[in-house]
């Protein structure tokens, strides 16, 4: 048995897919080099946006035709999927990085290599142009293995500037929370952590998320609000279930006694819903979808010229029992 790999073009897209006999997998080189669909058995669990790309990935209008940023947070185009940034984020210096909108790292055309290994087992390497507002260069490589509901992701910054960087590895990835038809309750989300401190939160722009401590687990219900927690005792498990089940997980490996960004947050997780209007505080931007977004970091590395620092991430789907 063993992975399959094809190469397509959706309009003036080119879409790179690679599947097992569980786990379907497709990129967008083009765009930041992004994870956009993970589907189990044909189910999806990332959400992107339906304004700018059909189901199978189509742009609803010609990529090349998409208007340009202005540099704020409302012309950003959010496409949605997995993608991995530099953190902290921020527009007070150059010690943070102040996207999106990006047109290097989040934005910009990755180069894309997918290879099948002897075992059967596939493995994708994306690769960012340098970007030299943050003097790194992003390579993402995912490693599915022939079978089976797990794959790994290993994000590294190399620094190719010539001088010392300092930054963390920051991986976001955004799920579809809309409500499903029929389904009673809401989903939920899972944060493992090592200890009883409240979650921090980051930002709270419309609402107040509500949590509930257990031993060992913060749970957050999907609801209807927009801001931001982080979790500074997060072992480094962080789980998203659905009301029909389908359950997503990403490890990490928190480090102990490393400085982590936002307060000491190695996991992070942002909630949303369909707004009105646009939100001054927020640049401009529009929440209009319901989803969440994933956020797993590595420690804040100062990476010397030439070095690298990475994030390996463990991604598993399964139904819930």
């Amino acid at each position: 048995m063993s992975c399959t790999v094809s190469q397509e073009v959706r309009g003036d897209l080119d879409v790179l897919i690679v599947a097992n006999d569980t786990l379907e997998l497709a990129f967008l080189p083009q765009i930041g080099g992004r994870l956009i669909s993970l589907q189990m058995l044909g189910a999806e669990l990332l959400w992107h946006n339906p304004a700018l790309l059909a189901d199978d990935f189509t742009p609803r209008r010609p990529y090349a035709s998409w208007p340009p940023t202005d540099g704020t947070m409302g012309s950003w185009a959010n496409v949605g999927g997995s993608k991995t940034w530099p953190a902290p984020q921020g527009w007070s210096g150059p010690h943070e990085w102040p996207g999106p909108p990006d047109e290097v790292l989040d934005a910009g055309t990755y180069t894309v290599q997918a290879d099948l290994d002897p075992d059967g087992s596939a493995r994708v390497t994306l690769i960012s142009a340098d970007d030299p507002r943050t003097g790194i260069r992003i390579e993402r490589r995912f490693v599915l293995p022939a079978n089976g509901p797990d794959f790994t992701q290993t994000s590294t910054f190399v620094n190719h500037s010539h001088q010392r960087v300092n930054w963390s590895v920051w991986e976001i990835t955004q799920v579809d929370t809309t409500p499903r038809p029929g389904a009673t309750g809401t989903g939920r989300f899972l944060v493992d952590v090592d200890g009883n401190d409240t979650p921090v939160i980051l930002f709270e722009v419309l609402g107040a998320a509500k949590h509930t401590l257990r031993p060992g687990v913060v749970e957050i219900p999907v609801q209807e609000t927009v801001g931001k927690l982080g979790f500074t005792q997060a072992t480094g498990r962080l789980t998203y279930i659905r009301t029909d089940g389908l359950q997503l997980t990403q490890t990490i490996t928190r480090e102990p006694g490393q400085l982590y960004p936002d307060g000491g947050c190695p996991v992070e997780l942002w909630l949303q819903y369909p707004v009105a209007e646009p939100i001054e505080s927020l640049g401009g931007l529009r929440p209009d979808a319901h989803l969440a977004e994933m956020e797993v970091l590595s420690p804040l590395y100062g990476i010397e010229p030439g070095d690298r620092a990475e994030l390996m991430v463990e991604w598993r789907v399964e139904h819930s029992g």
